[in-house]
């Protein structure tokens, strides 16, 4: 028998045009587990949008929100980062490098950060709002921070991999986990690397159904890395007319 799991990302409900939208235009109700990929809200604005997780929490059984680099925004990232299963609502959870089996499928979790090398280090952390807008242990997030983030989430994710005792797998990322088919009007800019790492070796070696993705906001067709299909379904700004392609019932299927 099989069931779906449906899947969005960059919502960016803090924005008043992203929220006009998502009222007009929303999410249907579909899969069983519903997964928001990152870029939903910040933590620090969320309480002004209980009418979001009240919907998702009527209408889907199940919601998995992995916090992106955007929840972090005026906040401290070390109060909600590494392992996380909080529950929002009774059926809403926020989680980060943590998994679940639902019907015999392992849903892996991870914000997973991207990997930034020194060569492009100071141009990203003066360009790039997170470095600017999140707190670390009450400091300036850096870049250091920021790829130790990454590690931990990688090896987590590989470790998942590892240890995966279920034959159907997806990945679920706020990063963009290679630059396979990364967007045109994006390839060679220096904040790149503040937006996907490649891990091609990895998902091609890990037989996985699926990894879903967000982050860049921009709806890449469906692509192959060996056995495994990478998707995305992003809302990305309303305002810079990136939610054309935007889909409020888009599922992997099993």
């Amino acid at each position: 028998m099989s069931f779906k799991i449906q899947y969005a990302s960059d919502l960016h409900i803090e924005f008043p045009e992203n929220g006009k939208f998502l009222k007009l235009h929303q999410l249907q109700p579909v899969g069983e587990v519903l997964v928001l990929a990152g870029d939903i809200v910040p933590f620090a604005v969320m309480n002004k949008h209980r009418d979001f997780f009240s919907y998702l929490s009527d209408h889907f059984e199940i919601t998995c929100w992995l916090p992106g680099n955007h929840e972090y925004y005026h906040s401290d990232i070390t109060e909600r980062s590494g392992s996380l299963n909080e529950k929002i609502r009774s059926n809403v959870f926020l989680v980060n490098n943590t998994s679940m089996v639902h019907r015999g499928m392992r849903l892996i979790f991870s914000t997973m950060w991207s990997k930034i090398s020194p060569a492009y280090q100071w141009q990203i952390e003066r360009n790039l709002n997170d470095f600017r807008l999140i707190r670390y242990n009450g400091y300036r997030f850096s870049a250091e921070a920021y790829n130790q983030l990454h590690e931990e989430s990688l090896t987590f994710i590989q470790r998942e991999l590892n240890n995966m005792k279920e034959e159907n797998a997806a990945v679920f990322t706020h990063h963009v986990p290679t630059f396979l088919n990364y967007p045109e009007q994006y390839k060679g800019d220096v904040l790149s690397e503040a937006f996907a790492v490649e891990l091609f070796d990895l998902i091609e070696s890990s037989g996985i159904d699926y990894w879903v993705h967000g982050h860049h906001h921009t709806n890449t067709p469906e692509f192959t890395i060996g056995s495994t299909r990478v998707v995305t379904n992003q809302l990305g700004y309303v305002q810079r007319d990136e939610h054309r392609q935007f889909e409020t019932d888009k599922c992997i299927e099993f």
